[in-house]
């Protein structure tokens, strides 16, 4: 059931995203191009002071993150086809924004816990081994522990871009089994990018032979992996919201 669940969650973040990539570009391509847009004029127009553009530039992100997972949310699950240019924003955005933040520091505090407790242990014994295996069972940890119980919470954010009822405990309560299929889903899709990333960028670099071609050709296809990499994701926790509202559905009865 384990495995099951797992290449079921893999496969359907690849499938959606590549049967459906126009669709994913349509929703994020307009705020990719408004952030280069204001970070190109940041650094020609303000010069030595463009830090100063990075707050209101960094907001413009966190909007964006929330409009592009709220809009691919609802176009896996509802068929809501997104228009040419997607800039939308709005009360759905903000509350998904908001609870998305609300998960992240559910995040930090188990593993602020854990990096301090391992951390006055490295410092007390220094030794070069027993670091690279607190380490490794901190990585360990994460991925078999703490990550299966955070996206098992973060299953409100797909009830939120689709304006349904989804609490916290709920959501943990009747996503027994999912946690651990949806986190070693998400590791893999990510390893997966990150191997893709670097055989192309290391051909890129190779053919481009670090001319502007070359760096210009890796910028685009680093765009292009994170654009992926964003869109898996949240295709990961669509693939989990879709089994979990499968389960709540009351059974019919034998006729």
């Amino acid at each position: 059931m384990f495995f099951q669940t797992t290449t079921r969650l893999f496969t359907g973040a690849l499938k959606a995203l590549f049967s459906d990539f126009d669709a994913f570009i349509r929703i994020c391509w307009a705020w990719y191009l408004l952030i280069a847009v204001l970070s190109v004029l940041a650094i020609l127009l303000l010069g030595e002071r463009a830090p100063v553009a990075t707050i209101p530039i960094a907001l413009i992100l966190l909007a964006s993150s929330g409009s592009i997972a709220v809009a691919w949310h609802r176009n896996l699950l509802l068929r809501e086809r997104p228009g040419p240019v997607h800039l939308r924003f709005g009360g759905r955005e903000l509350r998904y924004i908001g609870k998305t933040v609300l998960i992240l520091l559910m995040t930090v505090i188990p593993f602020s816990i854990v990096g301090a407790i391992i951390g006055g242990v490295l410092g007390a014994s220094g030794v070069g081994e027993m670091q690279a295996m607190l380490l490794g069972l901190l990585v360990l940890f994460g991925i078999f522990f703490v990550l299966p119980s955070i996206m098992r919470v973060s299953l409100i954010l797909p009830a939120t871009a689709l304006d349904e009822k989804l609490g916290i405990g709920e959501a943990f309560r009747d996503s027994g089994g999912l946690g651990l299929p949806m986190a070693i889903a998400g590791v893999l899709l990510m390893l997966l990018v990150g191997a893709i990333d670097y055989v192309l960028g290391f051909a890129a670099g190779a053919l481009g032979g670090g001319s502007v071609v070359g760096a210009v050709a890796v910028a685009i296809l680093s765009i292009a992996l994170q654009i992926a990499a964003t869109a898996l994701q949240i295709g990961i926790l669509t693939g989990g919201y879709y089994i979990l509202r499968k389960r709540q559905m009351p059974t019919q009865p034998s006729v």
